[in-house]
């Protein structure tokens, strides 16, 4: 029933999208770059099923922060009037809670991976590479969503793993952090998700690191473990090439078992690099449930283990 909802919202959706864009330029002023300099952009990043959404959901409800909903990531074509749009008809409480699905988020307000709006800008193809000639484009768009937020604007998507070099040259001040989780448990959540969306272990699933993923006589679990090994390797990559102060790291252990010191850890990192963030009058969790140990069967709990184990050596 969801594809079929998805299908028709996204039939309805498109044409708006076309209509609605030639109202982007209306917003459009090449003076509000500055704002990319007082407020630069954060952006979550890591494997998918490492614990990035609930880490942005936190972020989103604790800190006073700009973030794009689930109502604006409907109009990834024409992002600041949708937000000019919200904040001015929207009710005062806007609910963020830490449930998901697949990295999306619960309620109109609740926190978007924006993924239509990134595809605006790089390719499909997952080369990575921003489209010739949009760069500027680009940073007068998210300068123009700053202003309106008055705020940093922190983004989580994890297809953003593979594009640390090519968002650093867009957004020369940008802090990407780093999710970092137990590799046996995001390869048993990746599985589980390749068998709930799509009924196949061999299915792909979310971001493309390595060729493995997509040779389909590569075994599944080899595919899996190339995928996080492939996503993490650029992660060390980009750091090598740039510096590690653009990088905050995080473990997913520690966000779940100490939530409210995790959170108060990357305020102050954040502060370090010039990014004064107060925090919002909301409780913060002292800790979440953290979900480890064996989730799939015997099998392929063992197959998982043991090409772990073999990149291990390898390496």
């Amino acid at each position: 029933m969801k594809p079929l909802i998805q299908k028709i919202k996204t039939g309805i959706l498109t044409p708006l999208n076309f209509l609605a864009n030639p109202l982007e330029k209306l917003w459009f002023n090449e003076k509000d770059i500055d704002y990319l300099d007082l407020f630069p952009p954060i952006f979550i990043i890591g494997s998918p099923r490492s614990g990035t959404t609930v880490l942005y959901q936190l972020l989103c409800k604790h800190l006073k922060i700009g973030y794009i909903n689930n109502f604006v990531s409907n109009w990834p074509k024409a992002p600041l009037t949708a937000t000019k749009l919200y904040r001015r008809f929207s009710k005062n409480s806007n609910p963020i809670d830490l449930n998901s699905e697949f990295g999306n988020s619960s309620y109109m307000s609740g926190p978007s991976e924006y993924g239509e709006f990134w595809y605006r800008w790089f390719e499909r193809s997952h080369n990575f590479k921003p489209h010739n000639n949009n760069v500027k484009k680009l940073r007068i768009e998210i300068a123009g969503l700053t202003k309106i937020h008055n705020r940093p604007l922190i983004f989580k998507n994890v297809v953003h793993s593979m594009r640390i070099l090519a968002l650093k040259k867009v957004f020369h001040k940008s802090v990407f952090i780093v999710l970092k989780r137990k590799k046996l448990d995001i390869a048993q959540s990746i599985l589980n998700a390749r068998i709930h969306l799509y009924n196949d272990k061999n299915h792909p699933f979310s971001v493309v690191s390595s060729k493995d993923q997509l040779n389909p006589k590569i075994s599944y679990e080899k595919a899996i473990i190339s995928q996080i090994n492939g996503i993490y390797s650029n992660i060390d990559l980009a750091k090598d090439t740039l510096s590690k102060n653009n990088f905050i790291f995080v473990k997913y252990k520690d966000l779940c078992s100490n939530t409210g010191e995790v959170l108060k850890n990357i305020q102050n990192e954040l502060k370090k690099r010039n990014q004064k963030i107060p925090f919002n009058k909301i409780k913060i969790p002292k800790k979440l449930k953290y979900s480890t140990g064996k989730k799939v069967s015997e099998e392929d709990y063992i197959l998982l283990k043991n090409e772990i184990k073999k990149y291990a050596r390898i390496k």
